[in-house]
């Protein structure tokens, strides 16, 4: 009996994991930011597609284009949370937003609803 319920734990624990690493819930994005870091909150952000999507634009909005950090975070009816960097100025970073609306910028978080 003792065997089984290790081994159910750690079926039980293994099932977390991969649920928690599928959803998004297991990255950093709500992290405190370095001094080069910006956090994005994109709402209507809702399918793969769609993240699949920013990812690939955000590739090219960095300031060392191709060369960036990002971790992302989602869950079902909340807002797609992403760190992103290095980005020195998030002003200079909003105005070459071009898979949505940036709402607002406070501090170094930019607002966004994804429109493409």
């Amino acid at each position: 009996m003792h065997a089984a319920a290790k081994l159910l734990s750690l079926c039980l624990l293994s099932l977390g994991l991969l649920v928690a690493t599928q959803s998004g819930c297991g990255a950093p994005a709500d992290e405190p930011l370095g001094p080069e870091e910006i956090r994005l909150k994109i709402t209507g952000a809702d399918t793969d597609a769609a993240r699949d999507a920013i990812q690939t634009e955000l590739e090219n909005l960095s300031d060392l284009p191709g060369n960036h950090n990002t971790s992302m975070r989602w869950a079902s009816g909340q807002p797609l949370t992403i760190k992103f960097g290095p980005v020195a100025d998030p002003q200079k970073f909003a105005d070459k937003v071009k898979f949505g609306k940036v709402d607002k910028i406070e501090d170094r978080t930019v607002f966004i609803t994804y429109t493409n």
